[in-house]
Formats: structure tokens, sequence, C-alpha cells
């Protein structure tokens, strides 16, 4: 708003020449009109149904007065209205019209009074004054209110009460609303129906009638401009609602097309089109109802929607919060209702607490109460899947183990570059190239198929309800070969480390630790083939199968509190250098008695200078939660030598002279072989698959299609994101980005694309 409101720019051009267009159309109209041969003796709302009388019933509030259509107040009075006396009879009447004839009234009430002439000629004794008419129009819906000054006195300035419509409002309503020409008892006027009733002259009429004490407090919009723009300003520092900003931008809208000559109706309408589209008068009244409330008050009306929001909820109660939540903890998981909730609340929770009610809760109070003790309508589904992206022990692992450990072998790999363009690495004497080898498993189902379809109007795909049978393959892919293959002169595969079963019923045994072992040491074979001089860097994820122990491992927790029974035979150790007793460190210990028989816990721990007295062997039904020595199996299962023990797959790894590492718990974008997955499986899908033997065979055809070049930029993004890791973009890169998956096996390729798009 600068200082010259014709500066609006927003306003266009032709808004401005419609507006005199209409002008012009309507005053022709208004000249082409034949004058009407009879007026009505009552309000419009007089002719309305009783339930639009009610409707106006506030807006009606005032009009008993009859000064406000012309008359002395000597000659008011109302039933309901101050009493003053009037001399004026019956009989007196239609001298009283005549009269008004000669008078200045005659200019001003020719319509009206030719149809009171016409009513007193029909009947002297059946004439109505025009208090009388009024009255029984009225009766039964005003009730009393204050006289005219009195009122705008109480009601001017004081804090905001609902809009009420004015008198030209309402008028313009009821002319809007139906054809008929309006009376003088509707327009405070004695005008002909061929005049403009919302010019400007009949407004400044009005406001003479109406508010002849309150005008000089009304101040105008161009005085209003400045204040409009203030408040607009403060809404938005205190940051209230947004449906208070939008009044104050409607009202200073309103305020500027009033300011460039547009009437009020025009103001609304063009105001109207701006915020909604399509037609209708329910909004351009409710802007002139809400534009002549901040003219009056200077202020928006109070907001009364929201009810009780503010009020004190019995859930605020800590005593009442406790006995919701123990009772909620009582039940049994999955079987809390709203329903249930609700008669538990009204039967036993708050009777207990010598709450007594009017009214029982309704289950809508109890699904909200539900919500705000922090349980949620969650969708079933079969598999469980927990993030521990973050979690204190990945990240540890993940940044003090895996990452240093992998930049230490980067440094002696080929790499590809972004035009996979090979970069032969940089050894040291007696070094050797190391190249990574990624494993995996997955699964390959019958009824594999896209969760989304294109379907027309009517369509409906018909899902299978089982998954039907699987191809389970384990895989290894390196960024030399692609997949670890070995092949002859031609480039043909002879030998493939890749292993597919099928099992199920009457089909092959399930996958196992052995099936893995067999797997490794054929892979260890066709990568010394393929690759001599070279040492293979195998790279799994953490899973038990992974991480299983041979038949002698330490376990603390298969051991007796005494020496034998039943426990099986232990393979001897060497008692770690961060044993508490220093004279214990590094010393050979069997885990045998001299007779053969296994050694219990107590013994055990007593070699290494532990004082087990008064200790219990093990803790029912589990040790609590991150404690080193609530019970002997516990201790001794923290000790260094019993923590670190190598699986039995790392193990074979490393006396068959290569490396092995293991993954970050959920960190499958680490892993480029899910990519891989991904690529096949996303082309499977599209395969028909009548039959079992079709599936494996369109299995087997995309595992061998993709390129060596695919699986090359799907390693060189996974070292992408390890190098995000170590520069610290964990919470900008790939944790924001793996969030936006729903599975654990596999990176889906929006996640993919998010990840992309922050790395680069």
């Amino acid at each position: 708003m600068d200082n010259d409101a014709k500066d609006e720019d927003w306003v266009p051009e032709l808004l401005r020449e419609e507006a005199v267009r209409r002008k012009k159309q309507r005053r022709q109209e208004r000249e082409q009109k034949e004058r009407p041969q009879q007026y009505y003796t009552g309000p419009v709302f007089a002719l309305k149904s009783v339930r639009s009388q009610f409707r106006h019933k506030s807006s009606m509030k005032g009009q008993g007065v009859l000064t406000l259509f012309g008359f002395d107040e000597a000659n008011t009075n109302v039933k309901g209205f101050r009493q003053k006396p009037s001399p004026m009879s019956h009989t007196e009447f239609p001298r009283v019209v005549e009269d008004a004839e000669e008078s200045s009234v005659q200019e001003k009430f020719a319509p009206g009074r030719e149809e009171m002439v016409r009513v007193q000629e029909k009947s002297v004794e059946s004439v109505l004054t025009l208090e009388e008419e009024i009255v029984r129009v009225r009766e039964e819906s005003i009730e009393p209110v204050l006289t005219l000054e009195e009122e705008v006195a109480v009601r001017v300035r004081e804090e905001s009460v609902e809009p009420v419509l004015t008198l030209q409002e309402e008028t313009v309503r009821a002319q809007e609303e139906s054809a008929e020409p309006v009376s003088i008892l509707e327009t405070g006027s004695a005008a002909p129906a061929s005049q403009d009733p919302v010019g400007e002259a009949w407004e400044e009429e009005l406001d003479e009638y109406i508010l002849p004490k309150a005008k000089a407090e009304i101040r105008g919009w161009e005085e209003l401009r400045d204040q409009i723009k203030e408040d607009l300003s403060q809404a938005k520092k205190k940051h209230v609602p947004l449906s208070q900003i939008n009044q104050l931008l409607i009202i200073r809208n309103f305020a500027t097309l009033r300011l460039k000559g547009f009437p009020r109706i025009e103001a609304s309408q063009e105001i109207a089109k701006q915020w909604h589209e399509g037609e209708g008068v329910h909004f351009t009244r409710r802007v002139r109802e809400l534009a002549r409330h901040y003219q009056v008050f200077e202020q928006l009306p109070r907001e009364r929607r929201g009810g009780m929001r503010t009020s004190m909820s019995l859930l605020s109660d800590e005593g009442t919060r406790k006995a919701a939540l123990m009772w909620l903890s009582a039940q049994k998981v999955g079987t809390v209702t709203p329903r249930t909730f609700r008669e538990a609340l009204n039967s036993s929770i708050l009777p207990s607490l010598g709450i007594q009610r009017s009214q029982p809760l309704s289950t809508r109070t109890a699904r909200r109460w539900l919500v705000k003790l922090g349980w949620r309508l969650t969708r079933l589904r079969k598999g469980v899947y927990m993030d521990g992206h973050e979690r204190p022990d990945v990240v540890k692992y993940r940044n003090e183990s895996f990452l240093p450990a992998m930049e230490k072998y980067e440094r002696q790999m080929t790499h590809y570059d972004e035009n996979l363009k090979r970069i032969p690495p940089v050894l040291c004497p007696g070094e050797k190239e190391i190249i990574p080898q990624f494993h995996d498993e997955s699964c390959f189902h019958m009824n594999d198929i896209h969760s989304q379809a294109w379907l027309g109007q009517g369509q409906s795909i018909l899902q299978k309800k089982g998954k039907g049978r699987f191809s389970h393959v384990s895989d290894f892919i390196n960024q030399v070969d692609g997949r670890l293959v070995l092949r002859d002169a031609d480039g043909n595969i002879i030998r493939d480390a890749r292993q597919v079963i099928y099992p199920g019923a009457n089909g092959d045994d399930w996958w196992d630790t052995a099936q893995l072992l067999e797997q490794v040491k054929d892979a260890i074979s066709i990568f010394e083939a393929a690759h001599p001089n070279c040492v293979a860097l195998f790279i799994f994820d953490q899973s038990s199968a992974h991480a299983s122990l041979g038949p002698d491992a330490l376990r603390a927790f298969d051991m007796n509190k005494s020496d034998g029974g039943k426990q099986r035979r232990q393979k001897d150790t060497i008692i770690p250098q961060t044993n508490p007793d220093v004279t214990k460190r590094g010393k050979p210990q069997k885990m045998t008695t001299s007779d053969g028989k296994p050694k219990g816990l107590e013994a055990v721990l007593t070699e290494r200078g532990f004082n087990t007295r008064g200790m219990k062997a093990k803790c029912q039904p589990i040790c609590p939660f991150e404690n080193d020595d609530c019970c002997m199996a516990r201790l001794l299962s923290k000790q260094d030598d019993f923590l670190n023990q190598p699986s039995m797959l790392e193990q074979l790894i490393r006396d068959l002279g290569h490396e092995c590492i293991f993954l970050p718990k959920f960190h499958c974008e680490l892993n480029p072989i899910e990519m891989y997955w991904g690529w096949c499986k996303y082309r499977y899908r599209d395969e028909q698959k009548n039959t079992f033997a079709a599936a494996k065979g369109a299995a087997l055809k995309w595992l061998d299609a993709c390129p060596t070049d695919v699986i090359r930029r799907f390693i060189n993004r996974a070292w992408r994101f390890m190098s995000a890791y170590r520069r610290g973009l964990t919470g900008r890169a790939a944790e924001w980005a793996v969030k936006k998956q729903r599975g654990h096996r596999a990176v889906s390729e929006r996640a993919m694309t998010s990840i992309e798009a922050v790395l680069n």
C-alpha cells in the first residue's frame, strides 16, 4: 500500500474498463425499464419463509425504530421498543398523507403515499398504521432491543461481535434474490425502483439516517489503509492463524478497489473471482460483511470456531493419564480398540479415580486419547523391519572398523572412472592387487509381479494369494569380470561361482551355512584360476549364517556352573590382555580338566582371577540389558577371547590366503549386488511365467543379461557412498535417502536417486 491508492499495479486495466462498461449498461437498462404500478407495504423479509426470517433475525435488529425511515420521533410507537406518545390517530392518517403532498415528503415518499392511499380507500377501519404493520411482521421474531442511539453507543468499538448486515447491504441482498421492486420500508427512501440502490448517494443517505452519531467515528478506506497495512504486518510477525491473514488480505484488496471507484458489490465480486472459481453470491456477501465490520469496529471479527479447544481435558491430569496407560499396557498386543478403551474408561478407570461424569465418554474421545497416549492404527505386515541405520553400535562399527579397513584395501584395488576407464592401483613391493567380491542372496518368486499397473476405467487385477515357488540365488560380483566366472580363450563361461537351488516341498534343501562354505571354496578356486597373483576381498552382510561359529567355539552360555555334565567340549584359549589380573594375561588356558571333562563357568573364571562367591551362574530368563557382570555367563562372555571369535566363514577364507570383511548392519546401499538384484528383478517381473519351469528360465535369463559396465557403475556408486560417510555426509546423504525406502534387503530406485542427487 503506497501513499496513492490508485497506484495499485495488481488491479488490471481490463477490470476498470469492465466496471465502466457495466455501469453504463445498468444505466441504460434503468432508463428502458418501466415504472412499477404498485409497491409492497412491508419488508421483503415478511414475504419470505419462516426459515429465511429466522436466518436474518440478527440483521433486522434496530429496524423497528421508525426514525430510520424518515418519520419524526414523536410518531414512533412500536411494541418492544421505547414507548412515546403518538398524536396521530387512524382518522388523522389520511390527512397527514395529504399534507405530505405539499411538503418535502412529497418528493421522498411518493410511491409509498400512493400505496397507503390505495389501502386506506379500500377500508378506512381495516387500514393498519405503519407501526402496527411492523409489529405484525416482527412480533414473533424480534426481541426487545435498545434504541438506535443507545445501541450505537454500546456496539461501536466494542470487542468483536458477529458481523451484522447494514440496512444497505440487506437491501442489496433482497434485490439480488428477488426482481420485485422495493418499498419504502426496505430502502429507507422513496426513490423509484429504477434508481440504483447501491450508488454512492444512497450509501451517504443511509449513513445519514442510520448512524447520525457514530458517523464521525467511522473512517473511510483512505484513512484505514495504513492501519490495514500495519495489522497485516503484525499478524505475520505474531504468526496468527492463516484464516486471519486471509481476512486482512481480502479487506486490503476491498479497500483498494473501493478507492479506485468500484461500487461495493463490484468490488466484492472481483475479490471472489480472485479467491474462488465459479459463480455465487455467498462469498461476495461475506466479503462485504467483513469489510463493513472492519470499517465500523476497526478490527477483525472474533474467531468463534474451535469449540472447547482451550478447555482442560481429563487426560491432562497426571493420575488419569497413568491409570489409562496402566490399563493399556496390561492388555494383550493387538486387542486394544477405541470401543474397548471407551468401555474401560467409563466402567473402571474413571470411577476408580473418583471421577463421575454426567455423560459417558464417547468412542471418538477414546480414539483421540489413544493417539495422544502413543497408540496408532497400523497396517499389519508379515515381515518385521527395524531401522537401526544410525544405532550407536552400528555407527561405531561403521566409522571405527569398516570404513578404515575399506580405505586401506581400496589403495590396492583397480578402479574405473566415470567413463569406465580402468585405473590400475599403485602397488608397493610385495603387495598384491585386491579384487573385491560382493556377495548376497536373493529369491525369484514365480508370482513376483509389479506392485503397480496402469488400468483403464473399470479394470482391475486379481492378485494371486501366494508368491508361488521360488529360485534361491547366491552369487558374487566384482568390477573386473562383472560376475565371478572363469572364461576360456573365446570368452565363454566354463565355471561359475553362482549357486541356484529350488527349495520347498519335494525340492532342494534350504540354504544353510554348510552350502555357503562349499560355495566359497568353489569361488576361491575359480578366482585363483581367473586372477592369479591377486587377493580376493570377500564382502558379506551381517547375518546369522555368516556369523556361525564352529562346533568347538567358545560359548559361555553353553557351559554349566560346575565341571562335567551335559555340556560340549570347547577349544583351548589364551587369556586376553584385558584380563583384570595382570599376572594371568597371555597365559594359555585349557577348557577341559585333567580327566577330559569340560570345565564349568566357576572354574574358568577362578583361573582368570575373578571372585565368583555369591554370583549366580545365569540370569533367568535373560540377562538385564547393558551390563557386564550380572552372572557368571555374562561376565565370561564379555572377555575378549569369547567376544571376538572369527566365524567359520571368515576362518575358512583367511586360511586359504584371502581377506574377508562384513558390511555394517542396515547398510544395504553399500552393497552393489543389491542394485544388481533390482536390475534383474525389474525385467524378470515383466516376463510371462505360467509355469515354474518358465519362471526358472526367466530368472537365469536376466541374471546372465546384466552387462559388465552396468555392474561397474553399481560398484562405483557404492564407493561414492563410502566416501560420503568418510566426509561426514551421513545426515545429509545416505541416512536421509535410506529413510525413503521401506525394505532392508534392497535399495529402491527412489532412494538411490535421492542419494545420487545429494552426493552430486
